[in-house]
């Protein structure tokens, strides 16, 4: 009775306000992954599995299934989200004649996540046990009431992928006007350590309302880099990782010609390394501008039981430069210090507490033939904190 009453609550939302959805991918209070082309509902409260299945059934959905490490990733941030510290049913269940685990679709898959000794023979449903200090499947009796999560596909709609070196995304209809309620995802992946260059040649959207949107992941938790509506010409941004996510969408009303978008991954220029005990590191083609669009790594190496002290020479960055620091040997150790186009000369040195310190640099388009930097720095013995000398 209570799935059925949320079942109706649910239908007079998405009745009020189906209109003014158009061409979404997932009814109203869906999540849509544009990743696995799917849709999820987090359902609002406990049930049984068999309540539970009937109830994602009901919305022609079935509880979640798994294919692989990528889509549990993505299963885990929102089951972390949605029900923290709570096991979770998802659509796995003992089946009396084979006495195996089995999907409920019926269809085999090479990925589990079950936790050690599991599955046990304390039940016959699985759900994700997930907190601070545990993380996976156990089997568990179908009779207790667990959160749980319903999925189906995409409503017609199916995310662009890209993973050419190069090429080229427009809005849908380009160069013509793009219709209402457009919804329209393209997904660019290439391969671990590069980055996407995205330069937005075109943009003539509705200011507002008819809004580009890029994030850093394809997940639930992706960080947004920016949004654009409105108008704009040769706007470029560089990801922060291996992958990006393009949406577009319009309301009900008020078009344009939408965009053109030219993308080309980046890969990093060979790591330079400095293990000399002082000496200066500096942008590359310094003190002139570096070429637009570059990364460049760069590692200073002390001997053990060292860290590194470094010091601004000089710093002059474009509107779309960055200069990275970390506290260890690459991106994966924690950041000490960033510059970016407004960033100012510090007199106080920047150290590490390793023995090593890596430096990332991202150029954006050179809009100036003076854009530079160059850190001088020292390999001081870590009983010297504080007392090391610059030269």
């Amino acid at each position: 009775m209570r799935l059925a009453t949320l079942r109706f609550l649910f239908l007079l939302v998405a009745i009020s306000v189906q209109s003014i959805f158009g061409k979404s991918p997932c009814d109203p209070a869906w999540l849509h992954i544009a990743h696995l082309d799917a849709c999820f509902l987090s359902a609002p409260q406990p049930a049984e599995f068999d309540e539970a299945e009937l109830f994602c059934q009901s919305y022609d959905a079935s509880l979640v299934v798994i294919n692989s490490e990528d889509e549990a990733s993505i299963i885990r941030e929102f089951f972390a989200r949605e029900n923290p510290s709570f096991f979770n049913w998802i659509g796995m269940r003992l089946d009396r004649d084979t006495h195996n685990f089995t999907w409920i679709d019926g269809i085999s898959r090479d990925y589990t996540y079950f936790l050690p000794d599991e599955p046990g023979l304390s039940g016959e449903c699985v759900a994700w046990v997930l907190d601070d200090k545990v993380d996976g499947w156990q089997a568990i009796s179908c009779q207790y009431s667990q959160f749980f999560m319903c999925q189906k596909p995409a409503q017609g709609i199916i995310t662009t992928w890209h993973q050419d070196d190069e090429g080229i995304i427009t809005s849908p209809m380009w160069p013509n006007n793009y219709e209402n309620l457009e919804y329209d995802t393209h997904i660019i992946k290439s391969e671990p350590g590069t980055r996407i260059l995205l330069y937005f040649e075109s943009v003539d959207t509705e200011h507002n309302c008819d809004v580009i949107t890029v994030t850093d992941d394809y997940g639930i938790s992706g960080r947004t880099l920016f949004r654009l509506s409105g108008s704009y010409h040769n706007h470029s941004v560089i990801s922060t990782r291996n992958y990006v996510m393009i949406n577009f969408k319009s309301d009900e009303n008020v078009v344009g010609r939408g965009f053109r978008m030219l993308y080309k991954v980046l890969k990093p220029l060979s790591l330079k390394v400095f293990s000399n005990s002082f000496g200066t590191v500096a942008s590359n083609n310094y003190p002139s501008s570096p070429g637009s669009f570059l990364i460049q790594y760069y590692l200073i190496q002390c001997s053990p039981r060292h860290h590194v002290s470094l010091q601004v020479k000089a710093i002059r960055l474009d509107r779309n430069d960055k200069v990275k620091l970390f506290n260890g040997a690459n991106e994966k150790a924690p950041k000490l210090k960033i510059f970016r186009h407004f960033s100012t000369r510090s007199s106080e040195p920047i150290k590490s507490t390793q023995s090593n310190m890596f430096i990332a640099y991202d150029t954006g388009e050179q809009f100036s033939d003076s854009n530079h930097w160059a850190f001088e720095y020292l390999c001081v013995p870590d009983g010297n904190l504080g007392d090391e000398i610059i030269i």
